[in-house]
């Protein structure tokens, strides 16, 4: 049963004020709302996109690193088989609790939840906020873009 304070999500894409965004006191209601939710959300896509380049580019770093503290480790040091299994164990753990990997741990779930953010969002079908993330992550890319070390990003979340 709707009464008429009951509002419903328009499932197709439209122009009109009313939506939520992301939280109940987030509504668009007037231009100048719209302007201000248009721009926010134009540079909260940007900067996902820079996000993923930084973590990208930390992840290179940080590999490049490892296969030097490897390839030392593997020249000065001679080890029975029960020391490497357990070297091996300790290497493990150092390498999961290493400060740089739980840094990269933070910015992915950051990445993550802008990335769903974003997609909820576009979800509203509002043309002109769909066009903010749109042509926020097109500038974004843009901007950061050409800083990236690989060609096929796996790590792409929601689109």
């Amino acid at each position: 049963m709707h009464n008429g304070s009951d509002m419903m999500m328009k499932m197709y894409f439209h122009t009109d004020f009313g939506d939520t965004i992301l939280f109940k006191g987030w509504m668009v209601m007037k231009s100048a709302e719209l302007a201000g939710a248009w721009f926010a959300i134009f540079i909260l896509a940007a900067l996902y996109e820079g996000l993923k380049v930084l973590r990208e580019q930390l992840l290179v770093q940080q590999s490049k690193g490892r296969r030097l503290n490897t390839s030392i480790e593997a020249s000065t040091t001679k080890l029975t088989i029960s020391d490497t299994r357990l070297s091996q164990d300790k290497g493990i753990m150092r390498s999961m609790c290493d400060p740089m990997h739980l840094l990269q741990t933070l910015l992915h779930i950051v990445q993550v939840v802008i990335s769903y953010f974003l997609m909820l969002i576009f979800m509203t079908y509002q043309v002109y906020l769909c066009l903010a993330v749109a042509l926020g992550a097109g500038v974004g890319y843009f901007i950061f873009g050409w800083k990236r070390s690989t060609i096929v990003d796996l790590g792409e979340h929601c689109h």
